[in-house]
């Protein structure tokens, strides 16, 4: 069977039937995924993904360049210092 013949057979399929064929990939590719440790490396002839480890390290780098984006005159407050700012806040707000 030829890719266009797939996808005309899967568009024969009843609205139902197509999403049990999406839910079906979803878990099979998930299922995959799982067994061969999150490596989701693909051929450059198939469609561009981002790979689950590509995604990991993109979403690192975000954190790591968002690392010290709040500055403090002086030092940081306590946890002491934090939680009366916040009861004060809620003093004020409710009253």
């Amino acid at each position: 069977m030829t890719e266009e013949q797939f996808l005309e057979e899967i568009k024969q399929l009843s609205i139902a039937e197509r999403i049990a064929l999406i839910e079906a990939i979803s878990r099979s590719l998930r299922e995959d995924l799982e067994t061969s440790g999150g490596d989701a490396s693909i051929s450059t002839e198939e469609s561009p993904a981002i790979s689950v480890r590509n995604e990991r390290e993109r979403k690192m780098a975000a954190v790591k360049r968002l690392r010290g984006i709040i500055k403090f005159d002086g030092e940081p407050p306590t946890d002491d210092e934090v939680r009366d700012a916040y009861a004060d806040y809620l003093i004020e707000k409710y009253s």
